[in-house]
């Protein structure tokens, strides 16, 4: 977490120094992310940087940690009531999870990096951690989806949340590829509207939960 002296400083210094270091560390793996350009860009020293975060670590962690806590909070505050089905709601939030990371890019691609991350001396796996969050996530709506008899309960609940979870982070990479844009594209451009219409976001997640229902099996 940050020193206080990084909370003693006003918001916009506050501001400018937590944008850049977050669209570094947005488009940089951990090791690639770089300190120095950092603190050249939010024009301090490496000093100061080093009087409000103790290192690269916690610096890195804050970053992670606020930007996890912004998608969720997104999320819980943009899905209607639970009195939906368990596939309506499991599309809900798959659909409010990826306007966050089309409309929010640095934030969800500070995220994908992290989950993509090898182990971090002095952090861990911090992949294998975010990831069982997202399964455990996605778990409680199939226990309950499973008491309730929205889905088959002959399956194991954690097998089917790995399966939605890990699906479901790399679904954002299917609609970068199907519409031929990047997050860094979107993160150099600034951009705060989402690269695609909503209709076409919803279309992809029509196939996704009609494959969660049916299968690819052909019935006749």
């Amino acid at each position: 977490m940050p020193k206080e002296t990084f909370f003693n400083l006003n918001d916009d210094k506050q501001n400018l120094i937590y944008e850049i270091a977050l669209k570094e560390f947005a488009i940089n793996d951990y090791n690639s992310a770089s300190i120095n350009s950092i603190v050249k860009k939010a024009d301090i020293s490496k000093g100061s940087m080093y009087q409000y975060f103790d290192n690269k670590n916690d610096l890195y962690m804050y970053l992670l940690n606020t930007a996890s806590e912004k998608k969720l909070n997104y999320i819980r505050d943009n899905i209607s009531g639970e009195d939906k089905s368990f596939f309506e709601m499991i599309k809900e939030i798959h659909l409010v999870g990826a306007k966050f990371d089309l409309t929010h890019p640095k934030y969800s691609k500070m995220i994908i990096n992290a989950m993509n991350e090898n182990i971090i001396e002095g952090i861990g796996d911090i992949s294998f951690q975010l990831k069982n969050k997202s399964d455990d996530f996605f778990e409680n709506y199939i226990i309950k989806g499973q008491q309730q008899n929205n889905i088959r309960n002959d399956i194991d609940s954690s097998f089917l949340s790995f399966l939605i979870s890990r699906t479901s982070i790399s679904l954002i990479d299917f609609i970068s590829k199907t519409y031929n844009f990047s997050y860094r594209e979107l993160i150099n451009e600034n951009k705060k509207e989402m690269p695609i219409e909503e209709n076409e976001l919803e279309e992809i997640l029509e196939d996704y939960i009609s494959v969660l229902k049916k299968g690819i099996k052909i019935y006749n």
